[in-house]
């Protein structure tokens, strides 16, 4: 036994502790055993499929072709071994199924769906092979499109002879192997071909849209190459929950879990020609080419829409946004809508990634959210991609949020959002400080720094502008712009010049996710803008002390950390209380709370910017804790016996002190302040 435990690979061993996970699917030890010990035979009988033959013969290409056929005799054995592990699965919309079933064979077919486990095609192809009657005769038609590496492992083989499979050699894969990319185009061509000849043979193509599984279960873009499989064919959407949890990324282990497939309704994509369309059934949905804009993209992320219309909202990922995030039941799955009648029309000044969190969270009403940037060609392609391409780019975006470079949206508005960063300010509202003027809606600054204006606060900048105080407010919070994209739980506090605004903004700043309130002092702007401000900068500071501590003492610096927190904080309000802020709005939101995220928090950038810093890297980012440093002085004299630690961070950032020497110094003095 020893010797033949010798033979097998890690995955075969660790196989074989599944045997307690189907014993509480009902089958006995010796029933486990033994059908653990045939899927282990099998995995290592079954030959790889002739189709991986091309990588070693590429002139083989015409003659071997991309198409496996299923084996009966895998298809069985397979079917007994899902049987047990998916007994707690159920199928929603069988009634689709039957409806579908009438034109399969007739009209060309494309099924899409989630991936989330290697087990997804052989668990869509059970579960609708068991579903009712005619789920069994779609099934046996189903052809799915694998890609190479789907081949290649013992594990993953066996079930892909359950049906027909396609070889496809993904972007990635091309990129991995540049040697072998020109043989992977032909192969996508082939692949194309083959499909194509097999939908007008009766059978049905199965796809994976997103291109590879999905490692924490949530949908990922669908990938291009999606288009040319479902463009003028009918198309069935499917979702799949729960095979991640019989059979996690990470081994080899099953889980005794339930899940479910969703059947969602056949829809038309494209056209048919006319004798084929008197084939469909009159009452189904159809998803047309758009007359305007990038069709393909439309069609992608419709039909990731329709994928994802049957996901808890927990799974909506890249198109999370894209759902209404007022809704809190998981499956309350509600898609944002333009409103025919707005009940308020707001414009975003400027283009930063707290600018579109903001646009995210204030599309979940009934409004339209303008992101106003001067830059035509940029506003163009975000409107066509659905996305912003230069700010976290890679979530859609609802279609009530508009790019637009033209400057007259700001006079419509019935709110002003100030979403440009600090070092961006003169470069985006000299032409359009007129506009501004003319309107009389309020203005919610959102965008934490100092500019380099003489008083330094981004509010005093529009008051410069000729905007009157009285249409000023601020909307800050211990949040990160990518975890509100992300709809993780957050919240904000606000401030006005004239508090009669705030109710409004509480309303259009509160979500299921985002939490509004108002700021302590209600009216203390200059106390939450310098709150927001000042914690970047003094982020920017513990950064530096985490990397020097880091790098000369080595292992952990909690204790160091978080007993310089309290220096640094106190510190930080007596800064702020000298340029004007009330000392108690720094125990909020915009205050201790954003400071401690700033200061500890995994995701800032202000904190990892000194820390590299320190390391050695070059200042070559912009964030708003590095530009507040460097302006600082023009707002008040960095004296080290008032500010130590103010005033040693800009000496080592910008008068190359020596780092040592400057936390020694700070070091000292610290241990005098109390």
């Amino acid at each position: 036994m020893a010797e033949k435990d010798s033979n097998l690979s890690k995955w075969q061993k660790e196989f074989f502790e599944n045997i307690h996970i189907f014993e509480q699917f009902g089958m006995s030890k010796e029933e486990a055993k033994e059908l653990l010990g045939k899927f282990l035979h099998l995995s290592m009988t079954t030959p790889v499929s002739p189709v991986m033959n091309i990588f070693k013969e590429p002139s083989e290409l015409e003659k071997i072709g991309v198409y496996t056929e299923s084996k009966p005799e895998a298809r069985e054995f397979m079917r007994g071994f899902l049987t047990p592990i998916m007994k707690n699965f159920k199928v929603d919309g069988i009634e689709n199924l039957i409806a579908l079933n009438e034109i399969a064979g007739k009209l060309p077919i494309t099924i899409i769906s989630n991936h989330v486990s290697h087990l997804d095609a052989p668990s869509i192809f059970q579960l609708i092979y068991n579903s009712c009657p005619e789920g069994k005769n779609i099934a046996e038609r189903i052809v799915f499109i694998a890609g190479r590496l789907a081949f290649e492992p013992d594990f993953t083989r066996l079930g892909l002879y359950m049906f027909g499979t396609i070889l496809v050699c993904s972007k990635r894969d091309m990129v991995d192997n540049p040697s072998l990319s020109d043989l992977m185009v032909k192969i996508n061509a082939r692949a194309f071909r083959q499909a194509q000849k097999l939908q007008q043979n009766g059978k049905i193509l199965a796809i994976f849209p997103e291109g590879t599984r999905s490692r924490d279960g949530r949908l990922m873009p669908f990938v291009e190459a999606v288009y040319h499989y479902v463009a003028n064919r009918v198309v069935l959407p499917v979702s799949l929950e729960g095979t991640d949890k019989i059979l996690p990324t990470s081994g080899f282990l099953f889980n005794a879990a339930s899940g479910k497939l969703t059947i969602g309704k056949p829809v038309l994509v494209g056209d048919l020609p006319e004798k084929q369309k008197s084939l469909l059934p009159p009452d189904i949905e159809h998803i047309k080419f758009p007359e305007i804009g990038d069709k393909k993209q439309f069609i992608i992320d419709g039909l990731a829409l329709l994928v994802g219309s049957n996901l808890s909202k927990h799974k909506h990922g890249t198109y999370r946004n894209l759902y209404n995030g007022d809704r809190y039941a998981l499956n309350d799955n509600v898609l944002i809508q333009t409103p025919a009648q707005p009940e308020d029309n707001i414009v975003i000044i400027g283009s930063s990634n707290m600018s579109l969190a903001i646009a995210t969270i204030m599309s979940n009403k009934n409004v339209v959210v303008n992101i106003y940037d001067p830059d035509e060609e940029y506003c163009k392609k975000c409107n066509e991609e659905r996305r912003d391409t230069s700010h976290f780019s890679i979530y859609k975006l609802p279609p009530n949020i508009i790019f637009t470079s033209d400057p007259n949206i700001i006079s419509k508005a019935t709110l002003l959002i100030q979403g440009t960063n600090p070092w961006n300010i003169s470069k985006i509202y000299q032409s359009i400080t007129q506009k501004i003027k003319e309107s009389s809606a309020p203005i919610v600054n959102v965008i934490k720094g100092f500019s380099d204006s003489p008083k330094g606060l981004i509010l005093d900048d529009l008051m410069n502008y000729g905007v009157d105080q009285s249409r000023l407010l601020v909307a800050f919070g211990a949040s990160y712009p990518d975890q509100i994209m992300e709809r993780k739980i957050s919240g904000f506090e606000i401030a006005a010049a004239d508090p009669t605004h705030i109710p409004k903004l509480l309303k259009l700043l509160s979500t299921g996710y985002i939490f509004a309130r108002k700021a302590i002092i209600e009216n203390d702007i200059v106390g939450v803008q310098l709150g927001g401000a000042l914690k970047t900068v003094y982020a920017f500071s513990m950064g530096i002390v985490e990397g020097y501590y880091k790098q000369t003492l080595g292992g952990n610096i909690d204790n160091t950390l978080f007993h310089l927190s309290n220096r640094f904080f106190k510190e930080m309000v007596s800064v702020g209380v000298k340029l004007g802020g009330k000392e108690e709005t720094f125990n909020g939101l915009s205050g201790l709370t954003d400071f401690m995220l700033a200061c500890f928090g995994t995701d800032t950038r202000d904190r990892k910017l000194g820390f590299d810093f320190v390391m050695g890297a070059p200042l070559s980012k912009v964030t708003s804790g590095y530009y507040g440093l460097k302006v600082l002085p023009n707002l008040l004299e960095l004296n080290f016996e008032k500010y130590p630690i103010l005033s040693s961070t800009y000496d080592i950032v910008f008068n190359n002190k020596s780092t040592e020497e400057a936390l020694e110094k700070i070091q000292t003095k610290l241990t005098r302040i109390f």
